[in-house]
């Protein structure tokens, strides 16, 4: 069970705490890769009988009396999230949100096994980009309402379907 499993389970959280959920910790690092705080990303999904997850999770450690445990930061409906591959060599992902924040985050995990879980990241960023949903409202429309409390407003940018590296 990962950390951000343990935080949701803990008890205030009842409705995510049985979610499928796709959780590793990064560290939240600078265009140019300077380290900024270490933080969780979670990917789930709200209701199990979903096709493909809808909820982005973020948490950061908050130190305790028993130890390192995580405090939610912020849950983001996924339509209103955009996640690409920022830089593959150094396992970076970028992550856009509605109101056009930007920020940028760095695998953190056992060396041995970074290789293999950043490739299930970019296998999960693949389907949810490529998925088609039936569903009534578009990322545009959403987000044209959308309002971020991080004082700033949605500016509408254009989305084009394809996985950029930036190498």
């Amino acid at each position: 069970m990962g950390d951000l499993r343990r935080c949701l389970a803990s008890g205030e959280y009842g409705v995510l705490k049985d979610c499928p959920l796709f959780e590793s910790n990064f560290m939240q690092v600078t265009k140019t890769g300077d380290v900024a705080n270490r933080v969780t990303v979670g990917i789930a999904a709200t209701n199990p009988n979903l096709e493909m997850p809808d909820l982005m999770l973020l948490a950061r450690p908050a130190p305790s009396l028993a130890g390192q445990n995580l405090h939610l930061l912020l849950l983001l409906p996924l339509k209103f999230v955009r996640l690409y591959v920022h830089d593959e060599s150094r396992f970076q992902l970028k992550v856009r949100l509605a109101n056009g924040r930007t920020f940028y985050l760095q695998l953190l995990t056992h060396p041995l096994k970074q290789e293999h879980i950043f490739a299930q990241w970019v296998r999960l960023l693949y389907r949810l980009r490529f998925y088609h949903s039936d569903a009534p409202i578009t990322y545009e429309q959403g987000a044209a309402a959308f309002h971020l409390d991080l004082g700033h407003v949605f500016q509408p940018f254009s989305f084009h379907p394809t996985i950029t590296f930036d190498l």
